[in-house]
């Protein structure tokens, strides 16, 4: 994920980066100011981070919240896609899990189970049904209505839509929605298995024409199991791009390879770049300790020039 530093030193080296950018980039200083400072509260703990969401390995848990993830998610009195359908939920709908079914369907090599929930009708009446778990997003980014939130009330939603087994391969969706219609969306494949959970991020960086920076990245908590971010760039004119892949991957004792990449906005970033450093090392055991053995070091650095990422210069 993004460059961590000690939440003091983050805070006062964004500032003034915000500051200095947001001269160049002619951006509100308050405004970014603001979302530095409650970045802050929220590493702090002082209050909820609304800009990133988790997955978990856990699944569909009885009690918890979720967003439906299609324009059309039929909600059913039984779990079967043969029985009577009680309503038609729009992206985006919000749905308490009551009971996951030992029922599943599988859709394009993604097997997931049927999940009893609890949803307000159009009418604010309490309805309850089944539906199948892959119309539901894995991990949600609700923004608040808020005069100070950048795309106040937009809805973040990512799901897996296909996978490949024998090439151990997820197809990733993202989508962006708002008062139930859906305003964006972007597919793309990466290395994963359907056990794979989302890590969800949206940022706010000085980039021309991109409304918000989402950063998702399915991974597996294990030494040995490949995983790394997904940049998407929402534009103006809504579309939803992958613009940068990163991946990282580590076995204990033996080798890392990690790829991070530096936001305008943090710490050493650079107005309308994204600079990606590249750390590979090997070890080696000797006696109790293990001692690297060989390290190679890289850095990229990127410009957005209104449209893509481009590549400007690559340092080893």
């Amino acid at each position: 994920m993004f460059h961590k530093l000690c939440p003091i030193c983050s805070y006062f080296c964004s500032f003034f980066s915000l500051f200095t950018t947001s001269l160049k980039m002619k951006i509100p200083f308050f405004f970014l100011a603001l979302l530095s400072m409650h970045a802050l509260a929220a590493q702090d703990g002082g209050e909820p981070n609304w800009m990133r969401a988790d997955g978990t390995l856990e699944g569909f848990v009885v009690g918890n919240k979720h967003f439906t993830f299609v324009s059309d998610a039929n909600l059913r009195d039984k779990p079967s896609t043969q029985s009577t359908v009680l309503s038609t939920l729009p992206i985006g709908t919000k749905v308490e899990i009551l009971e996951r079914n030992d029922a599943t369907y599988s859709q394009k090599g993604v097997t997931m189970p049927w999940v009893k929930v609890r949803v307000l009708s159009a009418d604010k009446k309490k309805l309850e049904g089944y539906l199948w778990g892959g119309f539901l997003a894995l991990a949600s980014i609700q923004s608040p209505m808020d005069e100070y939130t950048p795309n106040a009330g937009v809805q973040y939603l990512t799901g897996v839509s296909a996978f490949n087994l024998d090439k151990h391969e997820i197809t990733v969706q993202v989508r962006i929605a708002k008062d139930g219609k859906e305003l964006s969306k972007c597919e793309f494949k990466t290395g994963g298995d359907l056990s794979y959970y989302p890590e969800f991020e949206v940022t706010f960086e000085p980039f021309d024409k991109v409304k918000a920076v989402l950063a998702v990245n399915y991974y597996y908590p294990a030494c040995g199991y490949a995983s790394g971010d997904n940049l998407l760039f929402w534009q103006g004119n809504n579309l939803l791009t992958k613009v940068l892949g990163t991946s990282s991957i580590s076995e204990a004792g033996q080798f890392y390879s990690t790829e991070t990449y530096i936001m305008p906005t943090q710490r050493g970033g650079i107005g309308d770049h994204i600079l990606v450093t590249n750390d590979m090392s090997e070890f080696v055991e000797k006696g109790d300790n293990f001692v690297r053995s060989k390290q190679t070091y890289g850095v990229v650095l990127y410009k957005w020039n209104g449209v893509k990422l481009v590549k400007v210069k690559e340092m080893k």
